[in-house]
């Protein structure tokens, strides 16, 4: 009889660890700043019901500009988010304590549309681009790209706080500016409105660590766990949003509102196609080079390692433990 107790308690307790959709849900809130399709696998994820599937209770929450996602984590407000490299290196040096979990954009999806009368990088001079919002990657990209040109941000270029990527398409509709950055597919919207596309950035042949999963250190030491299974949804995600392009599509156009069947495929050929991989890395090359950038105007920045704003131990476990290979049949 002891033995059979035995054996029914280690099986329960295999089961529990097997089965979290089965405890209690543990509810969990998850920032993100656009409405673009670097978003996708978090999306996907949500739409998949794969957080729930690892017994979590995800409640997407949009917040227009990376800073103010930030804004919200240091508040406690938010313990996760989907946001770029440069916001939490910014915040870091500023005294916060964020770490990126996983990363699976590592090109830049930015691409700058501009006036039909601005033909050479020259024509920007004294003319007024749209961003976010100071801080982001749009903000960043902006600033690195002008510096290869050999012009001066806010001094031969003005770069114009929009709010959000709708925000910088309404203010190219309204010719707010003489120019706006959007990611794909918003680009094709602004070509709509007889812009034309003078800068493809993830052509620019550089690593660029772009959105990923984001939290606190502090809720790292707190809650390991939980971001233990929020790493497992977020990579089935992947996987799901990279092999289930039907799926995936209308998941995009639901959370993005778009419907042009071109700017969808657009999106989804961008970023699950070209852009992401299978196990969604940080790139140390892509984080280096916004330490770069950011330590010409500050020299904190200066002299830091990329790795210590990022932990992959929990990516490494679900690789090592062939969590991915299986979910790919390999």
């Amino acid at each position: 009889m002891k033995q059979k107790n035995i054996s029914f308690l280690t099986l329960l307790l295999v089961f529990i660890v097997w089965c979290p959709a089965l405890l209690a849900q543990t509810r969990l809130k998850v920032a993100y700043p656009t409405t673009v399709g670097s978003m996708a696998v978090l999306w996907v994820a949500k739409e998949a019901k794969l957080f729930e599937k690892q017994g979590l209770e995800v409640e997407l929450i949009y917040v227009s500009g990376s800073s103010k996602v930030v804004q919200a984590m240091l508040a406690k407000e938010i313990p996760i988010s989907e946001i770029a490299i440069p916001a939490v290196i910014q915040a870091n040096l500023a005294g916060a304590d964020l770490i990126m979990l996983a990363g699976p954009n590592h090109k830049p999806g930015q691409k700058l549309m501009v006036k039909p009368e601005i033909k050479r990088r020259e024509d920007l001079k004294g003319k007024k681009i749209g961003i976010t919002r100071f801080g982001t990657s749009d903000d960043f990209l902006l600033r690195y790209v002008l510096g290869t040109w050999n012009l001066q941000p806010d001094r031969d270029v003005a770069l114009i706080q929009m709010g959000g990527s709708q925000e910088t398409l309404a203010g190219l509709a309204s010719r707010a500016v003489d120019g706006g950055m959007l990611s794909s597919p918003l680009h094709l919207q602004a070509a709509k409105f007889g812009y034309h596309l003078l800068a493809d950035l993830s052509a620019i042949g550089v690593d660029y660590q772009g959105a990923g999963v984001v939290t606190t250190k502090s809720f790292m030491r707190e809650s390991p766990d939980v971001l233990r299974r929020y790493l497992r949804a977020y990579v089935e995600g992947l996987h799901r949003f990279k092999t289930d392009k039907s799926f995936s599509v209308k998941v995009i156009g639901k959370y993005s509102r778009i419907s042009d069947p071109e700017a969808l495929e657009e999106t989804y050929q961008h970023y699950a196609v070209k852009v992401m991989p299978k196990v969604p890395y940080p790139t140390i090359k892509g984080i280096q080079m916004v330490l770069d950038e950011i330590g010409t105007r500050n020299p904190k920045a200066k002299g830091l390692q990329p790795a210590s704003f990022i932990d992959v131990s929990y990516l490494k476990d679900l690789e090592q433990s062939g969590f991915v290979k299986t979910l790919y049949g390999e």
